[in-house]
């Protein structure tokens, strides 16, 4: 049973919309349910050896656009983006603290964003975003 009253439920379902709508901008559900199940015992395994958040070559947003103009753009959108993923799962770890198991999915979305990879961070903000999510509804 939640420890959670009916005012602080109804506020977190509103919280977790809001975050659905953020991220649903950029089809990260949808990209899970294609993968399905398929890695999940692999991402247990390198999280259980400390390397659940494996860094790779992608293309860079240069490669992605037309024009230095357009590249400028997407590298401003993504960023302002991800900063702003970045703060509200930030708020709501702080905010749930029987979600501290999350807080290693916060931190790699923070230190994503540090390296200034924004896709990276998005997408791991997503991650621990699922985590809070589904900590709370224990």
């Amino acid at each position: 049973m939640s420890d959670y009253t009916a005012a602080e439920l109804q506020e977190m379902e509103a919280e977790f919309a809001a975050m659905d709508a953020e991220f649903s901008e950029f089809g990260l559900e949808e990209m899970d349910s294609e993968v399905g199940e398929a890695f999940a015992e692999l991402d247990a395994e390198l999280d259980a050896a400390g390397i659940g958040a494996m860094d790779f070559d992608a293309m860079s947003i240069g490669e992605m656009t037309d024009n230095d103009y357009d590249a400028q753009f997407v590298g401003k959108f993504l960023r302002n983006k991800a900063k702003k993923l970045i703060a509200t799962i930030v708020r709501l770890v702080k905010r749930y603290s029987k979600c501290k198991k999350c807080l290693p999915k916060v931190l790699i979305a923070v230190r994503y964003f540090k390296a200034k990879k924004y896709g990276s961070a998005i997408r791991a903000a997503y991650d621990a975003y699922k985590c809070i999510r589904a900590c709370t509804k224990k």
